[in-house]
């Protein structure tokens, strides 16, 4: 098993979802392990330095089979135990898809309005009590990432900023819980690029890894734009910075934008991966595996959102032209 140094800058590894799967309950509840282990195995002969996997977990399959649920997970983890991945299993999901291709996961009024019919907070809290406390002291778990991506809103304004410290209780709830099931355990929240990074202040005091999606974003006609450059390099140096005055390593947990043209991908990919690998930071990308969630296919797979194909292969399991290029680092 690999052994990270504190720093995490060693980590080169990749998010997984199955090529079957569209959303959580897909991937958990119709979970094909002869087809996990073969495209988990096939990334780390593309990749041999392939060494952490993120997988999205899911509570609404665990809701619905939770002795399922968990043996699906020990599968899954004993999968990347025996290809020498250590995981990070995220908990709970906040990002939804703009073009209405949504993977699931967590609603404002599952937890900020207890008069909902939909307030699963308790539940919420049972599911990581249960997941969490099942796996104490497990050391294929590297990390437990609490909730990818809270805050999921693209502006605050007199609407959202109430909302800020009421998701933010929640997650305060979710990593006393966590840490309760498990005192020993490495808990953190992965954040997203947006409100001027003050997510990260936000969530400090409840991650023990500062854990960042340094995305370069830009559609094809903007990849060689140097003000967009020029901010990509500042957030990432804010990114160090930030994890150096509150004594925490930094991990990247997503990166990596995509195209539909290969090329396209290939000179964001260098350009991310060139500035990453410049600041010592060790980096998973999104996504090994092409697969119906979205930002993660091509146009023969699934309906297409934005056209933005994060996949390191094509539907068929072949690493696509160029994609090689993340072995340089």
């Amino acid at each position: 098993m690999p052994s990270f140094q504190p720093d995490y800058s060693d980590v080169r590894g990749f998010n997984y979802h199955s090529s079957v799967a569209s959303t959580g309950l897909e991937n958990w509840l119709r979970f094909d392990a002869a087809l996990w282990e073969r495209e988990l195995t096939q990334g780390k002969a593309y990749f041999p330095k392939f060494n952490l996997v993120r997988y999205w977990l899911s509570w609404d399959a665990y809701f619905r089979d939770p002795a399922a649920f968990k043996a699906n997970f020990e599968t899954a983890l004993t999968i990347a135990d025996q290809l020498d991945l250590k995981v990070i299993p995220c908990l709970l999901n906040r990002w939804h898809d703009i073009f209405g291709l949504d993977y699931g996961g967590v609603y404002l009024d599952n937890i900020i309005v207890p008069s909902s019919w939909a307030y699963y907070r308790p539940l919420y809290r049972d599911y990581v009590t249960d997941i969490v406390g099942s796996h104490q002291g497990d050391r294929r778990v590297e990390i437990w990432d609490l909730c990818n991506e809270p805050w999921s809103y693209s502006d605050l304004d007199d609407f959202t900023k109430p909302l800020v410290p009421l998701e933010l209780e929640w997650l305060q709830e979710l990593y006393a819980t966590a840490k309760a099931a498990d005192p020993a355990a490495k808990v953190s929240v992965s954040t997203h690029n947006g409100h001027d990074l003050a997510d990260l202040t936000w969530v400090e005091p409840i991650s023990d890894v500062m854990l960042v999606h340094p995305y370069f974003i830009c559609n094809p006609d903007q990849i060689w734009d140097q003000a967009l450059r020029d901010r990509f390099v500042q957030d990432v140096e804010y990114m160090v910075d930030f994890g150096r005055k509150v004594g925490k390593p930094v991990l990247v947990t997503e990166t990596c934008w995509g195209a539909l043209k290969d090329s396209d991908r290939v000179d964001i990919l260098r350009f991310t991966l060139d500035t990453l690998a410049a600041h010592n930071l060790g980096f998973m990308a999104w996504v090994l595996h092409s697969t119906p969630v979205a930002d993660a296919h091509a146009p023969d797979v699934a309906v297409l959102g934005r056209g933005n194909n994060c996949a390191f292969t094509t539907s068929d399991g072949a690493l696509r032209p160029g994609h090689d290029i993340f072995n340089q680092y």
